[in-house]
């Protein structure tokens, strides 16, 4: 990736970053209550449960974005592999939910509501970081390349 595409990256990373993280932490902080005063300790695991699944969905795209952005990768590809490693969280997620449906020692309401609330709100995040930060098109790249 060249220098503006790299600084770019370096600024969609941040962003993102800042954003899920403090979603991630109200997120956490709402199932943990809301999970423990409706369900008591079963609603509490499955919160607890959810928020350690969110936390892998929420860092798993600014660590690929932190991987890519090392890489000389032109935009286009770039943001087919972060739109790809979205893919994989989703995968993630599904996998997690198939492991866990076989344990009864948490409240899977709680649990659910929490992950797909987390999930929504981030990938809402990183979808509207990544297209009102943008990427720099080649051309833009060129003329601020030769000014």
């Amino acid at each position: 990736m060249d220098p503006l595409g790299q600084i770019q990256a370096k600024k969609i990373i941040n962003r993102i970053f800042i954003f899920d993280l403090v979603f991630f932490v109200a997120t956490a902080v709402a199932s943990l209550v809301l999970g423990s005063v409706f369900s008591g300790i079963k609603g509490l695991w499955g919160a607890i449960i959810a928020v350690i699944v969110l936390l892998v969905f929420a860092l798993f795209t600014p660590l690929a974005f932190k991987i890519l952005s090392r890489k000389k990768i032109n935009p286009r590809k770039f943001v087919l592999y972060v739109t790809g490693s979205w893919f994989l969280k989703l995968i993630i997620v599904f996998v997690a939910l198939i492991i866990l449906s076989r344990f009864a020692f948490f409240n899977r309401a709680v649990f659910a509501w929490t992950v797909f609330a987390g999930a929504v709100g981030v990938l809402a995040i990183e979808g509207l970081t990544v297209f009102l930060t943008g990427l720099p098109k080649a051309e833009e790249r060129k003329e601020e390349i030769n000014e």
